[in-house]
């Protein structure tokens, strides 16, 4: 059952601070599945962050333990990624670049005229990760960079100009569409794109100096993040560098994989992965963590999200 017209307007009020732009865009979120879908989907856009103090530490300091299965059977991991493959390529076909950034400017109708704006949003973000670089690996050489999770190549494109080679992977055909025809039009010539079916296909672009992989992994359960991270960092050439954002912690969040595969899940569903999984699976791929920040990038969900900076040694 979708949202009804009164519940996104309400959502816009509450939680933006204003109205709709118009009634095309109320009509078109009510294809949205839930509240609790609309409520992530709003709180986690550029919008919401922007006017809300969502960068605070220190929070959730006295709170137990999540269960968290990672585990799974290679059949269950492969229904688990055939669902999120299907939902994200359904966003690909729909809005691509909202489902990036939610936003209403760029909803399908809407994005031609803001299209530069969209893009531009990378170069802030981009420009993050190099200081995080910088300040802990100065003369790193960064030949050839992998951006996991591209969607229409936001990150990859502002990438471009800083490495020597950008590759972005997605699970979504439509989204490397538009990311291929926004570098065609910019004249990046140092930018491929290419399309993931299966966990597994990640093994085949091995020899990367850096991976990057932002607002992604928590989209999908835990036992695939899991995966996706091992597989990830193996492709590491020594000394690589990977940079990669997932929520640790949320608030009543447990996660069971046989609950998982039993339900509905949302469209844009919001996943997280205890800090002490994602530090074995760093030093089960050979690597070290070099810097961990809370980052805020789940904007007033009640929970954590730390980026992490690792490097390979092994």
């Amino acid at each position: 059952m979708s949202v009804s017209d009164d519940e996104v307007r309400w959502a816009y009020r509450m939680l933006l601070g204003r109205e709709p732009e118009s009634e095309r865009v109320v009509e078109e979120q009510t294809t949205i599945r839930d509240r609790e879908q609309l409520r992530q989907i709003f709180m986690n856009s550029s919008e919401y962050r922007s006017h809300t103090s969502y960068r605070l530490v220190g929070r959730y300091l006295e709170a137990g333990p999540s269960i968290v299965e990672v585990d799974c059977s290679p059949q269950e991991l492969e229904r688990m990624l055939s669902g999120i493959s299907r939902e994200w390529t359904g966003f690909g076909e729909r809005d691509p670049h909202w489902s990036v950034l939610v936003n209403d400017k760029f909803l399908m109708p809407n994005v031609r005229a803001h299209e530069d704006e969209f893009y531009a949003t990378g170069i802030p973000d981009v420009a993050q990760l190099l200081a995080m670089i910088g300040r802990n690996r100065p003369s790193a050489q960064l030949a050839r960079a992998l951006d996991f999770g591209c969607g229409v190549g936001r990150l990859s494109l502002a990438l471009a100009p800083h490495v020597g080679h950008v590759l972005g992977l997605d699970i979504s055909a439509p989204h490397l569409v538009w990311a291929r025809e926004r570098s065609s039009k910019a004249g990046i010539s140092n930018v491929t794109f290419d399309t993931i079916s299966t966990v597994n296909d990640i093994s085949r672009y091995n020899g990367q100096d850096l991976i990057i992989s932002m607002i992604v992994l928590q989209h999908n359960p835990p036992p695939v993040m899991a995966t996706i991270l091992l597989q990830l960092l193996g492709l590491l050439t020594p000394g690589g560098l990977a940079i990669f954002q997932v929520p640790t912690f949320l608030e009543g969040y447990s996660f069971s994989v046989a609950d998982y595969l039993a339900a509905e899940q949302p469209s844009m569903e919001m996943n997280a992965l205890p800090q002490s999984v994602i530090f074995e699976l760093i030093y089960r791929a050979g690597c070290r963590p070099v810097e961990v920040r809370e980052d805020g990038r789940i904007g007033a969900t009640p929970g954590l999200s730390h980026t992490f900076l690792v490097e390979r040694t092994a």
